[in-house]
Formats: structure tokens, C-alpha cells, sequence
């Protein structure tokens, strides 16, 4: 359905955290799906292409969604 999933885990000082990635692609088309695996998140990275600036254009919306799907304290990291 245009979503990449991978899980990790990891032990950081001496507690196990999992991880769990996933890959949307920030493709309009799949917008509406995307919204349903905010719920529940802790943390979320939105990635833009450095070197096509509607790439990172995109990223107020994107952040706009997140924040009205997510839990309020969610950490969010900007990557380019």
C-alpha cells in the first residue's frame, strides 16, 4: 500500500526500546492512510530530499498532520 515497515531493537542503558520505522514515502496518495500510524507514536523523523526544495515545502503540512494525529508530546526530528 506504499508503506515500508522495519522493526528494531535496541538495548540503551540496560533498558530494551523498540523501534518500529515506517516508511510513508510522503506521497499525497497515501496522506490518508498515513494518519492511522501517528496513533500511538513516541517519536517521528519527517525526511525531505535536500536537493529538491519541494521536498522540503512540504514539510509544514506534513508537520500540520502529524501534530493533529499524534499524542502532543510525540518528539519530531527534521532531517534533510
Amino acid at each position: 500500500i506504499g508503506v515500508e515497515f522495519q522493526t528494531k531493537t535496541l538495548v540503551i542503558d540496560n533498558k530494551t526500546v523498540k523501534a518500529q520505522i515506517w516508511d510513508t514515502a510522503g506521497q499525497e496518495r497515501y496522506r490518508a492512510v498515513t494518519s492511522a500510524y501517528y496513533r500511538g507514536a513516541v517519536g517521528a523523523m519527517l525526511v525531505y530530499d535536500m536537493t529538491k526544495r519541494q521536498s522540503f515545502d512540504h514539510m509544514a503540512k506534513w508537520l500540520e498532520e502529524l501534530r493533529g494525529h499524534a499524542d502532543k508530546n510525540i518528539v519530531i526530528m527534521l532531517i534533510g
